[in-house]
C-alpha cells in the first residue's frame, strides 16, 4: 500500500466522499419524489389497472442515481503504484451522438491500458485513458519498466521521474514542475518524486 503524505490522503478522502454524497442525495430526492407522487400515480386509471408499470417507473427512478453519481467507477478505482509490465493501446471508432450516430459525429477513440506489477508481485490491468484520439497525441508516453503512480480520484497516471530527469508531473493536476521542488506550483500538492525517491536504494519501500 502506498504511504501517502497528508495532503494527498486528504485529496483521496475528498474524492471518495463526493460520489457517495451525490448518490445519497439523489436517493433521498428519489425517495421524496416517491412519497409525494405514489398516491396520485397509483390512483390513475391506467396505473391502477397495471401496477407493474408504476413499479417499473419507480425502480428506474431509484436506479438512476447509481449511474449519475459515478459510484460504480468510484468503487472500482484505487490508488496504485508499480512497474509497467505491458502497454496496450486500443483504437476504435465512437460517436458524439450515441442515439443517432452519423458519419459527421464519428471520431477515433484511444483507450490505453497498463499492466502494472504492484507490491507483492501481482500484475493488474488498469485503464488509464479513454477518449478522443487527438492529432499529434503521443502514444508512447508509457513504456515497459516505467514506474507509475495513480492517485485515487485523479485522471492522471504519472511516471515517477528517473534520477536523470529534470521535471516531475503532479499526480493531482498533471502539471509538470521542476524536480527540485517538493510541491506542485499550481495546486500545491506533494509531487510524486517526493513520495518515491529516485536513485535505487533511496526509494521508499513502504508501499
Amino acid at each position: 500500500m502506498v504511504n501517502l503524505p497528508d495532503d494527498l490522503k486528504k485529496y483521496e478522502r475528498s474524492q471518495k466522499f463526493k460520489p457517495v454524497f451525490v448518490f445519497v442525495l439523489c436517493e433521498i430526492t428519489a425517495a421524496l419524489f416517491f412519497v409525494l407522487t405514489r398516491n396520485v400515480m397509483y390512483q390513475t386509471e391506467y396505473i391502477a389497472k397495471y401496477n407493474v408499470i408504476g413499479h417499473a417507473f419507480y425502480t428506474v427512478i431509484f436506479t438512476v442515481p447509481l449511474f449519475i453519481s459515478g459510484i460504480f467507477s468510484a468503487l472500482s478505482e484505487k490508488t496504485f503504484y508499480g512497474t509497467v509490465e505491458k502497454v496496450k493501446i486500443s483504437t476504435t471508432v465512437d460517436s458524439m451522438n450515441s442515439f443517432k450516430p452519423s458519419k459527421e459525429t464519428r471520431y477515433r477513440k484511444n483507450t490505453i491500458y497498463l499492466y502494472v506489477k504492484e507490491d507483492g508481485g501481482e500484475v493488474e490491468k488498469f485503464r488509464i485513458y479513454s477518449g478522443r484520439a487527438k492529432e499529434g497525441q503521443f502514444l508512447e508516453t508509457y513504456n515497459n519498466g516505467d514506474r507509475v503512480f495513480h492517485l485515487y480520484g485523479s485522471k492522471y497516471t504519472v511516471i515517477i521521474p528517473k534520477p536523470s530527469d529534470t521535471m516531475s508531473q503532479c499526480a493531482v493536476c498533471g502539471i509538470t514542475t521542476d524536480i527540485n521542488e517538493e510541491f506542485c506550483h499550481k495546486c500545491g500538492h506533494t509531487l510524486p518524486h517526493m513520495i518515491f525517491k529516485t536513485g535505487g536504494e533511496d526509494e521508499k519501500q513502504d508501499f
